[in-house]
């Protein structure tokens, strides 16, 4: 008989930005990566407990653990002091957990894990309870239970600032580095202590990037199928399930410490990264990034990844040859990028990075757009936040990207030529070009701007412009039109020549938010101070 135990922390994202202070968000983000981490929470339990070796693990990550053992006592007392443990450590983080029993470890988990879903809908105790006459924590609403100086807090906002100053998140980022050289405040206040964020000269802007796995859920799908058809025997299900985790764990934190040394590492201010790790946990990852740095990091994280789950998918085929079938070449990722002041909601801004991220693989994950193999090409998506109203995505997509007939974004680049999607490659030709001095980018804001308001108007400013540099070109024996005109229609669709009485997707407030951030095209020849 097998016995297993499952844990699930939920609204992980929700609890970490439940705060507009970035040492409590990476004090957040520092709690829930030591919960299940080497020598984290879970791992000391089970030492105090001496089940370490009654025990196993199908999965240890991201605030989550499969436990199974051949031991009734052992599954019991793990799943007795868990919770209790749990409520202390990461008050008012939500959890689901269930236990069961089978023939088998397969069995086990199975039966586990229908009353793991099934906990979803018993909503837990609210601790502590409070009356009309408590008194409350003015940023959060909630209980006071803390007083840090003169200032009085609620649990939560302790237990998070008990963790500011921790460094397991930093650690895996980057290998080698430590807290000390990630910043820890992003709007510093007088009395405060910690690095402050190192922006960039010219503005206060960040880049809030969320970017998440293609495939992964549906590699668990197919090998959860070959258990059902019993290709996946009980004798191998924990051991190919827990190395499966751990190389889509593996193949993220060597992506972001590749896109960390390759882009963050160049431009240290201070002995500062312009950075800071949020979130890194299975196949996600949230960072914020001086704005500047965000797409170059993004696309460098996003090629890394690939290659990596390459790698350890070659590796586990060695391992585990019965996976030869099962598993995918390798996998690829999406991301959303926010653009915004350091002022704004943390909470505001996640949100629409995740949705970002979800429209670009909604857009990806088209038929019509998978490449060989079905697969999802590494897509990203950016938006900048230019109002103090923030909605989802697809309001602003439609509030604020169409005018008219015209769709002025073209939301989803890919990092590699595709015949459907634009492409990243093209579309920084085009801020290149755009941010010569020869070429004007105050007209195709003009433009812009007038889509808005008068898409007649918009034509003729379009169409004097076109006359005036084509005038210029003949004067000069230059190709500055020809060149816009190529890149313009390369990123267009359908590639035509521009017309507001034509339906269109163009590039133009893409193209003019990366230089509005400025946008680094040279991030490998590092800051320039």
């Amino acid at each position: 008989m097998t016995y297993s135990y499952l844990f699930e922390a939920k609204s992980i994202q929700s609890y970490i930005f439940a705060t507009n202070k970035l040492k409590e968000v990476i004090g957040g983000s520092e709690l829930i990566e030591q919960l299940t981490a080497d020598n984290g929470l879970l791992k000391r339990i089970l030492r105090s407990l001496n089940l370490e070796k009654d025990i196993e693990l199908s999965r240890c990550g991201g605030a989550a653990f499969y436990a199974f053992s051949e031991s009734n006592d052992a599954i019991e007392k793990l799943a007795n002091l868990w919770p209790l443990v749990f409520r202390q450590y990461a008050p008012d983080l939500d959890f689901i957990h269930a236990k069961a029993q089978g023939d088998n470890a397969i069995k086990a988990f199975q039966k586990a894990h229908d009353a793991l879903m099934a906990d979803r809908n018993r909503p837990k105790t609210k601790l502590p309870q409070a009356s009309v006459f408590t008194l409350r924590f003015g940023r959060t609403g909630e209980p006071v239970t803390n007083t840090i100086r003169t200032e009085r807090i609620d649990q939560v906002t302790a237990r998070k600032r008990d963790f500011a100053k921790s460094q397991a998140l930093a650690e895996r980022v980057m290998w080698d580095s430590h807290q000390g050289e990630w910043p820890v405040n992003l709007t510093p206040e007088e009395g405060q202590d910690g690095k402050n964020f190192p922006f960039s000269k010219d503005n206060q802007l960040i880049g809030l990037i969320h970017a998440d796995g293609n495939g992964f859920g549906q590699l668990l799908m197919d090998l959860k199928d070959k258990v059902d058809r019993n290709v996946i025997k009980n004798d191998q299900y924990i051991k190919i399930f827990r190395d499966v985790s751990e190389s889509i764990k593996t193949a993220t934190e060597v992506a972001s410490a590749n896109a960390v040394s390759k882009i963050l590492f160049l431009n240290m201010q201070d002995g500062l990264f312009p950075a800071r790790p949020i979130v890194l946990g299975g196949d996600d990852l949230t960072m914020i990034v001086r704005a500047d740095l965000a797409l170059p990091f993004t696309q460098a994280f996003l090629k890394a990844f690939e290659q990596e789950s390459k790698n350890q998918f070659d590796q586990l085929r060695k391992d585990h040859p019965d996976l030869n079938k099962i598993l995918p070449e390798r996998l690829t990722a999406c991301a959303g990028i926010v653009y915004a002041k350091s002022s704004q909601p943390f909470s505001a801004l996640h949100d629409l990075a995740e949705g970002l991220c979800k429209y670009t693989k909604k857009i990806a994950k088209k038929d019509d757009n998978l490449l060989t193999g079905k697969q999802v090409p590494s897509s990203l998506s950016f938006y900048r936040v230019t109002s103090t109203l923030l909605d989802n995505f697809d309001d602003v997509l439609k509030r604020e990207l169409t005018a008219d007939t015209i769709t002025l974004s073209r939301g989803c680049y890919t990092l590699e030529s595709h015949k459907n999607l634009p492409n990243l490659t093209d579309l920084l030709e085009l801020q290149k070009f755009l941010g010569q001095s020869e070429v004007s980018q105050g007209a195709l804001r003009q433009i812009t701007a007038l889509l808005h308001q008068s898409p007649d108007q918009a034509q003729r400013r379009y169409e004097r412009w076109k006359e005036v540099m084509i005038d210029r070109d003949k004067k000069e024996k230059k190709n500055y039109w020809k060149t816009f005109d190529e890149l313009r229609r390369k990123l267009s669709q359908p590639e035509a020549e521009f017309n507001v009485n034509q339906p269109q997707a163009v590039p133009f407030e893409d193209v003019l938010s990366l230089s509005a951030v400025g946008n680094n095209l040279n991030p490998e020849k590092g800051t320039q101070v």
